[in-house]
């Protein structure tokens, strides 16, 4: 496995956390005195390259929120699923692509 693979993958680690904690946030945005989550991650992605461990950041946000003490906005959450599933879909293209020209590249033939 190359850096890139193991920076990919690791990328889609941070990714699949990021969009458990959204899933959360969403699942209690009425709840009273819920704090969203947050997954942090990407500032270790050049760690991992370098041989560096890998440990996202899930952390509460602990702003006030409304009056009931929720800080989780559904908009904004909904915003940040459709860029992980973006950023997800992108990195796992990626490497379905590599595969497939390595996979090209061992059997003799181009493009």
């Amino acid at each position: 496995m190359t850096e890139l693979d193991v920076v990919i993958n690791k990328a889609l680690d941070g990714l699949t956390l990021r969009h458990k904690a959204i899933a959360t946030n969403l699942a209690n945005a009425s709840t009273p005195g819920f704090k969203r989550f947050e997954v942090l991650f990407e500032d270790q992605l050049e760690s991992v390259a370098e041989g560096g461990t890998f440990d996202p950041d899930v952390k509460r946000d602990s702003s006030a929120g409304g009056p009931d003490g929720n800080n989780v906005v559904p908009e904004s959450e909904l915003s940040s699923l459709t860029r992980v599933e973006m950023s997800y879909q992108i990195l796992t293209r990626a490497l379905s692509f590599k595969a497939s020209w390595m996979r090209a590249a061992l059997s003799g033939r181009s493009g």
